[in-house]
């Protein structure tokens, strides 16, 4: 199932980067979390990070709900990619060469050097500000130049430093850009996939060079393009069409339709979704789930469970049927089926089915089984707010008050409410043992919170 959710603003320590690299998106953007589409994104991100000997377990690719075409990094951590981007690459090909493309920009270390560069950029302009505020000063007393010549020339001066600073950034801009594709070319090499790939998405966006900055999709302005850098990956491309494997193309196709599903209006994806294709009819069942209608939507579901009985994704969006639609026991069975037949240890599907047994009335065996399932979520994401809270709820009902406080202060760290998160916390201290797990924790807690 698709979960959509704001992301905590994060810091940023440089205001010039955020708006070339991050603009406004990655600070007040819905993010989504889906199974399918991660495991599906990690899957062809692995191999890449593994040519470019990368930790592929230490980079964690974000997706965002925003139907223009971006992807970027900042860190050496953490990558983003718009749900546009995905949709309109037109293949796994397409996704594969931008994930190629910033992996080669984690791998040269170009966030540490473009906040270098910023950093002197800045520099220069606050010595020319200062030079033009000088003049105007000066001109307020000077007996040569009137003050209104003064703010002329102050002000030419003024816009001399940006433009200048603006000048050189995107020259160092573009040669990192060279530096990535370079990169990217050669890890898609040694991954096995065309290395033309790295330039699907370039290609596309070719004819927006010449529209206004407002209207052009923001990985352009993020990643400067230019005529060389398109000959320069043409040139490596293996062949005018590229070929990737049958199972990428049925997957690609699979993430394409149920990200349209779920983010466009129900009604026009049973317009453009009318044949008998897996994707589309799953495209279908996921718009009934929307609008809602529900008996069409189990139908729809149904049919294609009929005929793949062991898809885990299939599985899941019957759950999440069923959960939004108050059958909770179906929706305990269908989550349960999901989660023994899928490949390998899935938090969100875990969460679905711990939310469910959470349901049950007067249940503390499934209670117990919520809470386990949330211990292992939990382990495999340690800041999942869903997770902690669910946790702090199961405690509850199986009357442990004191893990339910510490669920909450855990929680309420990680949203950042430090004045909640020290109230609980400070409530496990006065009613546990000191030196026992809890109160360590909450002692550990507390120093953070102050």
């Amino acid at each position: 199932m698709i979960y959509f959710y704001k992301k905590f603003k994060l810091l940023l320590l440089f205001s010039f980067i955020a708006y070339f690299f991050l603009e406004k998106n990655i600070l007040s953007a819905n993010y989504i979390r889906d199974t399918e589409l991660e495991f599906a994104i990690d899957s062809w991100a692995e191999p890449i990070f593994k040519a470019a000997n990368m930790d592929a377990k230490q980079i964690k690719i974000h997706i965002i709900a925003d139907q223009k075409i971006n992807a970027f990094v900042i860190d050496g951590n953490n990558m983003f990619i718009n749900t546009g981007l995905i949709t309109k690459a037109g293949s796994a090909s397409g996704v594969i060469g931008v994930i190629a493309h910033e992996a080669g920009h984690i791998s040269a270390g170009h966030i540490l050097k473009i906040k270098e560069k910023i950093k002197n950029l800045s520099n220069n302009q606050f010595f020319t500000s200062l030079l033009g505020i000088g003049v105007l000063l000066v001109g307020a007393k000077s007996q040569t130049i009137s003050r209104n010549d003064s703010a002329e020339i102050a002000k030419g001066i003024l816009a001399i430093g940006p433009d200048i600073s603006r000048r050189r950034f995107f020259a160092f801009s573009r040669a990192n850009e060279f530096a990535a594709d370079a990169l990217g070319i050669k890890y898609l090499k040694k991954a096995n996939r065309d290395p033309g790939a790295l330039g699907i998405i370039l290609e596309q966006l070719a004819g927006q060079e010449l529209l206004i900055s407002s209207r052009q999709d923001p990985f352009l302005r993020t990643h400067p393009l230019s005529r060389e850098r398109l000959k320069f990956i043409r040139k490596h491309k293996l062949s005018d069409k590229i070929v990737e494997p049958n199972k990428d193309k049925i997957l690609y196709k699979r993430l394409q339709s149920k990200i349209n599903a779920f983010t466009d209006p129900p009604g026009k994806t049973l317009l453009v979704n009318k044949d008998n294709s897996i994707h589309q009819r799953y495209a279908r069942a996921i718009a009934y789930f929307r609008i809602p209608m529900y008996e069409e939507a189990i139908l729809s579901i149904n049919s294609l469970l009929k005929d793949y009985p062991s898809d885990p994704y299939f599985l899941e969006l019957k759950g999440q049927i069923y959960a939004e639609n108050g059958k909770i026991e179906n929706a305990i069975n269908a989550y349960k089926k999901s989660l023994s037949v899928i490949e390998k240890p899935a938090p969100l599907i875990m969460i679905a089915l711990a939310n469910m047994l959470l349901e049950r009335r007067n249940s503390s065996s499934s209670y117990t089984n919520a809470k386990n399932l949330l211990e292992k979520t939990i382990f495999l994401e340690p800041n999942n707010i869903l997770a902690w809270h669910l946790k702090g709820i199961a405690h509850n009902k199986l009357n442990e008050k004191n893990l339910a406080d510490l669920s909450a202060a855990e929680e309420f760290l990680i949203r950042r409410d430090f004045n909640r998160s020290k109230y609980f916390a400070e409530r496990v201290v006065k009613n546990t043992k000191t030196n026992s797990p809890e109160s360590i924790r909450a002692n550990d807690i507390l120093n953070i919170v102050n």
